[in-house]
Parts: structure tokens; C-alpha cells; sequence
């Protein structure tokens, strides 16, 4: 039932059927009540329909996820109320691998972060993350919610797999010379603008600056200082699906003891 609802939101979204998606959307809060999934969705719809005052009382009835109490050490019981297995199997069912939601989940970052609402923005972009693993496009707005709202490690880790899948893109360097100058490492921190400077002056900056290191001896590399921070771009893959594996295994598990 659920499963199939799901499919619905993501085929009336991508078409832009927006009445058809709320209907749906109603139907699966029916089934799950206060499931949070379908709240975000009618907030969006409700956003992308002018309905911005009742977008934003949506958005407010939304709780931000918090870390579920320690399991009890005897029974197991993961300190979570029964109502949640439902909504958890619905969010599962959300964030499954669909170019179709994850620009739903992407659109609804984008909106909350319109509306002021960074907090509830980084979730929603890491729920598009998670629909497709390997959007640029999401990692990057999850890093630069993360930076806004200081949540270091998840920057730099999104700037990272960026960085690895894309070795040109400005906005990477940008975003890791941002968190690196919030660590106060600023040698690699000016090393990250540097290279903002020269991908942005086009080839014949970087061409020449090759050409001055080389006739100095030195290497040609403008960011050595990074070089040692890297991951091969197998290694930053894998361990964002790893991230993801083991979000997913939670969420199955709670499903299972429901």
C-alpha cells in the first residue's frame, strides 16, 4: 500500500501534476498518521501552489529527527514508539533509489531554505542524496546547508565527495576553503581559494602557474596541502553508500521488529 503511494508522489511529481500529487499525499498521511514524509510533501505542494501560509504551518507540524534512545540492553528494544515503525517503513519507501524523488526531496530543500528553515533543509537534501546517490547536485546543497548551520563534518564530508566525483568543480574548493577556515586551518584553507582562483581564471592560469612551479622546481600541483587529505574517488563513493547502507539497515530493522 504503501509502496504504491509512494510510486504515485514520484509519477504525478515528475509530470508536475500537483493535484493529483497532494491527493496523494493526503491519502498517505491517512494511512500513516502524522507520517512526516507525507507533512514535507504537502508543504512543498502547498509551496509550489502559492499556498505559502499553509506551507509553512505544514512545515511547522514537522519534527526534526533526534537520536532514539539508547536500546534496552535485555530486550533489545530500540527505545522507539510503535508508531514510528510505520512511519519509518514510509520514509524507506521514500528515499529508494528514484531520480523522480529525489528531485521532489531536492525541491523541498530548496523551499525550506527559501522560507528560512535551514535545520529542516539539511534532511531533505540528504534524503535526495539518498534517492540518488551520486547527485552532484544534492551533495552540493547539502554541504553548503551544513556550513550554514555549522555542521562542520557534514560539509566537509559533502565537499569531499564533490570534490572526488568532480576535480574542477569551484564550488567544492569554495565550500572546503569555508570549513577548513572554520577549523582555523588556514594553510588549507588558502590552499582550496587558490584553486577557486585558478578554475575560475580558465586553463591558461593553471597552465601557467604549472609552467612558474615547474621552472622553480616545485611541484605543479597549486594545492599540495590537500593532497594528503584526499581519497580516491572509489573510496569517497563507497563510503557515502556505506553512510547510506547503514541508514537504510536502521530503518529496516525497525521495520522488522515492528
Amino acid at each position: 500500500m504503501i509502496s504504491t503511494l509512494v510510486d504515485l508522489l514520484a509519477n504525478f511529481y515528475a509530470r508536475n501534476d500537483f493535484t493529483n500529487f497532494e491527493a496523494i499525499a493526503r491519502s498517505l498521511l491517512n494511512t500513516v498518521p502524522n507520517d512526516q514524509v507525507s507533512l514535507q510533501f504537502l508543504g512543498l505542494v502547498y509551496y509550489r501552489t502559492g499556498r505559502v501560509k499553509d506551507a509553512i504551518r505544514t512545515f511547522n507540524k514537522v519534527i526534526l529527527r533526534r537520536k532514539p534512545a539508547k536500546a534496552d540492553s535485555e530486550t533489545g528494544d530500540p527505545g522507539l514508539p510503535q508508531v514510528d515503525y510505520a512511519a519509518a517503513a514510509c520514509y524507506q519507501e521514500a528515499t529508494r533509489h528514484s531520480p523522480e524523488l529525489s528531485r521532489a526531496w531536492y525541491d523541498l530543500g530548496t523551499t525550506l531554505l527559501e522560507l528560512g528553515k535551514y535545520e529542516q533543509a539539511i534532511p531533505a537534501f540528504r534524503s535526495s542524496l539518498m534517492a540518488q546517490p551520486e547527485s552532484t547536485q544534492a551533495m552540493l546543497a547539502l554541504g553548503q546547508t551544513a556550513l550554514l548551520t555549522n555542521n562542520i563534518k557534514v560539509a566537509e564530508e559533502n565537499f569531499s565527495c564533490l570534490r572526488e566525483l568532480q576535480p574542477n568543480n569551484v564550488d567544492a574548493y569554495h565550500g572546503l576553503g569555508q570549513v577548513y577556515r572554520k577549523r582555523r586551518d588556514f594553510a588549507t584553507a588558502r590552499a582550496c581559494f587558490v584553486r577557486v582562483r585558478l578554475l575560475q581564471g580558465g586553463s591558461n592560469s593553471i597552465d601557467n602557474l604549472a609552467n612558474h612551479r615547474k621552472t622553480e622546481g616545485k611541484s605543479s600541483d597549486p594545492t599540495p596541502e590537500l593532497q594528503h587529505r584526499g581519497h580516491g574517488i572509489k573510496t569517497v563513493i563507497e563510503a557515502c553508500r556505506a553512510r547510506i547502507a547503514r541508514q537504510r539497515g536502521k530503518i529496516s530493522k525497525r521495520r522488522m521488529k515492528s
